[in-house]
């Protein structure tokens, strides 16, 4: 038998070490390695390799500068996602390393001659294909249209135009580099169909921006459509079709039997002024997820402006991680059809007039009962509306038979009510422990401040006589101020940050421990309390126009 071991087994066996080191010695500034995320996410991977390589634990350092050398991030996936790591420059000065690309194996002139050859015969191809899209391409944009196939890059130098709905078919993936500026024209989309994925892998000092092609200074909610990724995972509804499509276009189609199902990747990325309505009650959203399932990553995402929902999640059980969501014009997260999915640290901010409910959840119109049952988890989250009294608004409106587990909530300024739990359906999911709530904190509700929860006598009692002021009450601090460091909202420069006095800081019911949790997040609402800086910086924006 061959002693000698695999790359990818090597790779394997190092990270796994490294964790088990991590978990048993500790270091400075980590606190848990998530392990399966470690193997599945290149940049988690070579951000926590880069740090244990100058940690002044010895035998972490001695790891991580063992799995500089060896770390690529095709080791894993087989080349299939992303081209092998960059090791960060002053993190290979500290430690010594010497990649060995710096010395290029030498060539025969054989080789040098058949390379020469392909070059020849490539510029041949280029120089025709060039002739054709001259045209699109002048001016550093380049406009696109239609379907999308095979491997597609669309790269940073660029500013990349979206001309109708673009379709990244079945089989093909759409790379997407950080810094890159994605614009949409007025009904325009970009739809990633259930058989393809996307890689939009941001960075916080270079997010992808996905904006509209108006000028800035003119652009308002619903200049395009918005960006839809569609999956294989589970929904409650058979030959679901996305909305805002036409209904005999199967590329619209999603769901299946694959809860692992991946869409892609959408990190540190904005989508702004996004969202139209195609006809009645038929809309696309800012971002639009439609069955994707556990692998898909959408994290440090923000929706800015969108005239329907922010985000709206159709079944499936996709996680959600570092959400903000800014002046949606409907719902800020809307779901329905059977999402499972978890979410932490997520804030919404509702404009003084915009928008219904911060969360809008469905089981499924007309069959509350079906399953899979909508029974997302949250932790981590702030639901703030600027609260002028112009718009009834509500934190969140539970109906038609969903669950959910909501934990460590936030909820303030709303001109409306708290919480609203619909439908005798949708109550018994208590009993059934699909619904749970702890850890809230809510206040400053209504016109008065104090409107906490309606009350809903006669005709207006819509949940078979449920108490909820009672119920929510005994889990949650009502009345008692988050401390908000800027008490009075911005539209354009918010601060979603609280004191380290609030009352935040305590309260909070214990956060699970997985792979996906941070279970140091042991406090109520988006922000730890106290922090000088919050994980919003630097990405996001918050332009009016």
């Amino acid at each position: 038998m061959s002693d000698v071991t695999s790359p990818r087994a090597k790779l394997v066996e190092m990270l796994w070490q490294l964790k088990k080191t991590y978990d048993k010695q500790g270091d400075k500034g980590v606190r848990y390695v998530h392990f399966n995320t470690l193997l599945n996410d290149p940049a988690y991977r070579k951000e926590l390799i880069e740090q244990a390589a100058v940690s002044t634990n010895p035998d972490i350092r001695e790891l991580g500068i063992g799995l500089l050398d060896i770390n690529t991030s095709d080791a894993l996936t087989h080349g299939r996602h992303d081209r092998p790591a960059v090791i960060n420059p002053d993190i290979a000065e500290t430690v010594g390393y010497k990649s060995s690309s710096e010395q290029p194996p030498k060539r025969s002139k054989a080789t040098l001659l058949l390379s020469a050859l392909v070059v020849i015969l490539l510029g041949v191809i280029v120089a025709a294909i060039f002739s054709k899209d001259i045209a699109q391409a002048v001016g550093g944009t380049q406009v696109v249209s239609g379907s999308l196939r095979g491997e597609q890059l669309w790269t940073k130098d660029k500013t990349w135009i979206l001309d109708g709905t673009v379709y990244v078919e079945a089989g093909a993936r759409l790379v997407i580099e950080a810094g890159t500026l994605v614009q949409g024209r007025p009904g325009s989309a970009l739809l990633v169909t259930r058989d393809a994925s996307i890689l939009a892998r941001g960075t916080a000092l270079a997010p992808i921006v996905f904006t509209s092609s108006a000028v800035a200074g003119k652009r308002q909610a619903g200049d395009w459509g918005g960006v839809v990724l569609l999956g294989n995972a589970p929904v409650n509804t058979a030959d679901a079709q996305i909305e805002g499509l036409d209904a005999g276009d199967t590329r619209g189609m999603f769901g299946g039997s694959d809860a692992s199902d991946n869409c892609g990747v959408l990190e540190y990325a904005r989508i702004e002024f996004a969202g139209y309505e195609v006809y009645a009650n038929n809309e696309l959203n800012g971002l639009t997820l439609g069955g994707c399932g556990s692998k898909t990553i959408i994290r440090n995402v923000q929706v800015h402006r969108a005239l329907d929902d922010g985000i709206e999640i159709f079944g499936g059980n996709v996680d959600l991680r570092h959400i903000l969501i800014t002046g949606a014009a409907d719902d800020s997260l809307d779901w329905d059809m059977g999402w499972t999915g978890r979410v932490q640290f997520m804030q919404i901010q509702q404009y003084a007039g915009v928008g219904d409910n911060a969360f809008e959840a469905d089981n499924r119109e007309g069959a509350y009962q079906v399953e899979p049952v909508s029974e997302p988890t949250l932790y981590n989250v702030t639901l703030q509306s600027m609260n002028s009294r112009e718009k009834y608004q509500r934190a969140m409106t539970l109906r038609r038979g969903t669950g959910g587990h909501f934990n460590n909530i936030v909820i303030a300024g709303f001109s409306g009510e708290s919480i609203d739990i619909t439908d005798i359906e949708t109550v018994a999911r208590i009993q059934e422990g699909k619904m749970s709530f702890g850890g809230l904190l809510i206040a400053d509700i209504g016109a008065d401040g104090k409107r906490f929860f309606a009350e809903e006598l006669a005709d207006q009692d819509d949940d078979g006589g449920f108490d909820e002021a009672t119920y929510l009450s005994q889990r949650a601090s009502v009345g008692v101020s988050p401390q908000f460091l800027k008490v009075t909202q911005s539209e354009t420069e918010p601060d979603f940050r609280v004191a380290s006095s609030s009352a935040a800081k305590d309260g909070a019911v214990s956060v699970p421990q997985s792979e996906f949790w941070d279970e140091a997040a042991n406090y109520r609402g988006a922000m730890r309390p106290g922090v000088s800086a919050s994980w919003t910086d630097g990405w996001t924006a918050f332009p009016a126009k």
